[in-house]
């Protein structure tokens, strides 16, 4: 088949392209819809030494992780869980929240997964406030002036949110459109009736000469 046939198998099988892309777009929004929505909120922390020395800032890359570790406890967030009023377990929350530290940027980001946006939300300001706690009372155990400091530098605000009805239509429609040429080909291929002079051409190898064309009664 060269280019021109191509063409002209999607230009004649155009609404089997068109159907199937549009039912596949349908079903990716009905499905989109059944599915549970999580919302993913995120909140950030800035960690800083209280005075400028080589020392202690390598301390405080050195702890980040350590700061991690006071708050993702099972324990720990059963008892934000609980301030909160909330009626989530801890070993719950230790799949749904997420603590990274990033010691190049000395900054704490805590991710929060709930079905509920201002769950998570108020989730992730939560422990973020449980950590600055932590880090306050290991400075309250220290001798002299070297402190490590942990505030907040971004409320808790919505990251993304799953499943993302757009994207999923429009994957849908893409992959629908992809179906829908290969099934216009399918049924060119399988279809061995002869409709038209090009047809007979392709078929028995000769050029046609003439036609004869129908008369109406």
């Amino acid at each position: 088949m060269q280019l021109r046939d191509y063409i002209s198998v999607i230009m004649k099988r155009w609404w089997v392209i068109a159907l199937t892309a549009l039912a596949a777009a349908v079903a990716a929004y009905g499905v989109s819809k059944m599915l549970p929505h999580t919302f993913r909120s995120q909140a950030v922390y800035l960690a800083l030494a209280n005075q400028a020395d080589n020392g202690l800032n390598i301390v405080l890359r050195n702890s980040m992780n350590s700061y991690r570790e006071l708050v993702m406890q099972p324990s720990v967030l059963d008892q934000i869980s609980q301030g909160l009023g909330l009626d989530i377990s801890g070993e719950k929350w230790m799949a749904d929240v997420n603590i990274q530290p990033l010691p190049d940027e000395q900054k704490i980001v805590i991710e929060v997964d709930s079905p509920q946006l201002d769950q998570a939300q108020a989730m992730a300001n939560a422990v973020g406030d449980r950590m600055i706690a932590e880090v306050n009372r290991i400075n309250a155990s220290l001798e002299g002036t070297a402190r490590i400091n942990v505030t907040r530098i971004q409320e808790a605000r919505l990251l993304s949110m799953s499943p993302n009805t757009k994207i999923n239509v429009l994957a849908g429609g893409i992959l629908g459109l992809v179906i829908g040429v290969l099934l216009a080909y399918i049924l060119e291929y399988i279809d061995d009736t002869l409709k038209s002079s090009e047809d007979v051409e392709r078929f028995v190898g000769l050029t046609t000469l003439g036609a004869i064309p129908t008369a109406d009664k």
